[in-house]
C-alpha cells in the first residue's frame, strides 16, 4: 500500500470553497439510500487495512469531491463533532488540538472501547490558539477532519497555507456543523449537513459503511422508544441553551439557538423543548438577565456541560452562582432547580446518545428515571441505550 493516500481530485474545490463559493452536496439524511456505484465497488466489511479495490469519491459541500486512491488510516481533527465521528467509527485521531474538554468520559464509560491519548500529537498549544504547521507535517495525517473555514478562525493562513499542508498530508475534508446557518457563527452555506450526513460522508472516507449502518439502526431505535414516551408537544417546556462557557455572576449570555441544523443543540429540539428564547439572537450572540427574565424559559440548558464538566463543578460553576445572584434568583428555571446539561462541540454520535439520554432524565424523571448526575451513575435497568450494542459496533464487532 502507498503510505500517502493520496487524493485525484478536489484541491480545486477546496481553494474555490476558501475563496467563498459553494458546491452541490445535500441537506437530506439518506440513511435508507441505496450505495452508489462507487461505494459498491469500494465498500469493505470494515477492515482499516484492507485496500479499496479501485478508487472512490466522496462529496462534501462546499468543497468538492475528494477521490482516494487508498482507504485513510489516520486523521487529524480540532474541537468538533469530528472527534466523536471517527471514535464511532472505531478509530482514534492521530493528532488533535487541546483534550481538556474532549469527551472522554463517554469514552471511559463504553466497555473495551479505548482513548489513549498519549498517542495523539498536538496541533496547537491550545484549542483555539498556537497552530503550528511543522504540527501537522510531524503527525502526518492520511486525512484532516478539519474544514478550513474553522480553522482560519484560529489561525492567519491563507489559501495557500492551506494547500501547503494538504500537499504535504492528506485533504481537509469536513464540513462544519456545529452552528446553524443563522446563527452569527456559522458558515452561512447554502447546503448545511446534519449529524448522520457528515457521518455517513466520513464512513465512506474510511470505507465502514457497515458500521455507519449499524449506527444508523441503533439510533432510529433508540429515539423511536423515547420519543413513544414523551408528552404531547404542546405540553413540552421552553428552554434556553448557552454555550461559551456560561458564567452567571458575568451577566452576558451567549445564546444557542434551537435550530434544525444547530448541531449542539439537537438534543433539546429533537426532543420538543420549545425554544425559550424567540427573538432575533443579537450581534455577537449575547443577552443579559433582562432579556432572559423577559423570556423566562422553564429550563436552562448549558451547552458543552456535559462533556467538559464532572457533576461538582456544574454545581460550583453553573447552578450556585444562578442561585446567589438577585437576577438569577428571579428565573423560574433557577426557583425550580431545572437545568440541563448537554454535549457541544464534540456532540457526534456518541456524546448524542449520551446528551440525549441525560435530556430526557433531566426533564422528564418521572418517565425515563432520575438523572443521577454524572454520566458513569445511570443506573443500568434505567440505562436508554445499551452500552455493550455501541462498544460492539466502535468495535466492528456487531
Amino acid at each position: 500500500m502507498v503510505r500517502r493516500r493520496r487524493v485525484l481530485a478536489g484541491s480545486a474545490g477546496l481553494l474555490a470553497a476558501l475563496a467563498g463559493c459553494t458546491s452541490s452536496g445535500t441537506s437530506e439524511r439518506e440513511t435508507n439510500a441505496e450505495p452508489t456505484d462507487a461505494q459498491t465497488e469500494t465498500a469493505t466489511d470494515d477492515p482499516a487495512t484492507t485496500e479499496s479495490a479501485t478508487p472512490y469519491t466522496v462529496d462534501i459541500a462546499p468543497h468538492g469531491e475528494f477521490t482516494f486512491e487508498d482507504v485513510p488510516e489516520t486523521y487529524s481533527v480540532i474541537p468538533s463533532v469530528y472527534l466523536d465521528v471517527g471514535m464511532a467509527l472505531g478509530i482514534q485521531p492521530t493528532a488533535a488540538t487541546d483534550m481538556a474538554r474532549a469527551p472522554r468520559k463517554m469514552y471511559d464509560i463504553l466497555p473495551d472501547v479505548t482513548f489513549d491519548e498519549e498517542e495523539i500529537t498536538a496541533l496547537a498549544s491550545g484549542s483555539e490558539s498556537g497552530y503550528d504547521k511543522e504540527n501537522f507535517y510531524a503527525a502526518d495525517p492520511d486525512v484532516n477532519l478539519i474544514d478550513p473555514r474553522s480553522l482560519s478562525r484560529f489561525t492567519d493562513w491563507d489559501d495557500a497555507d492551506i494547500q501547503e499542508i494538504e500537499d504535504a498530508t492528506g485533504p481537509f475534508v469536513a464540513s462544519e456543523i456545529r452552528f446553524g446557518p443563522t446563527h452569527p457563527f456559522g458558515p452561512q452555506q447554502d447546503t448545511y449537513y446534519e449529524l448522520y450526513d457528515v457521518f455517513e460522508k466520513v464512513a465512506t472516507v474510511f470505507q465502514r459503511q457497515q458500521r455507519y449502518q449499524q449506527w444508523v439502526s441503533l439510533h432510529d431505535e433508540f429515539l423511536s422508544n423515547i420519543e413513544s414516551e414523551l408528552p404531547p408537544e404542546d405540553e413540552r417546556p421552553s428552554v434556553i441553551a448557552f454555550w461559551r462557557g456560561l458564567d452567571p455572576s458575568g451577566g452576558q449570555f451567549y445564546v444557542s439557538p434551537l435550530h434544525q441544523y444547530h448541531n449542539q443543540t439537537k438534543p433539546l429540539s429533537r426532543l420538543g423543548l420549545e425554544d425559550g428564547y424567540d427573538a432575533e439572537v443579537p450581534s455577537g450572540g449575547t443577552i443579559g438577565y433582562e432579556e432572559i427574565l423577559e423570556h423566562d424559559p422553564d429550563y436552562i440548558a448549558a451547552v458543552g456541560s456535559l462533556t467538559s464538566d464532572i457533576h461538582e463543578q456544574f454545581v460550583d460553576q453553573i447552578v450556585e452562582p444562578f442561585e446567589n445572584n438577585p437576577n438569577g434568583q428571579d428565573l423560574t428555571a433557577v426557583q425550580e432547580g431545572n437545568y440541563i446539561r448537554i454535549g457541544g462541540q464534540y456532540q457526534g454520535p456518541i456524546v448524542d446518545l449520551f446528551a440525549t439520554e441525560a435530556t430526557a432524565k433531566m426533564v422528564w424523571p418521572e418517565i425515563f428515571g432520575e438523572w443521577p448526575g454524572r454520566v458513569e451513575d445511570v443506573p443500568e435497568d434505567e440505562q436508554l441505550f445499551d452500552r455493550q450494542r455501541v462498544s460492539d459496533i466502535i468495535n466492528g464487532n456487531a
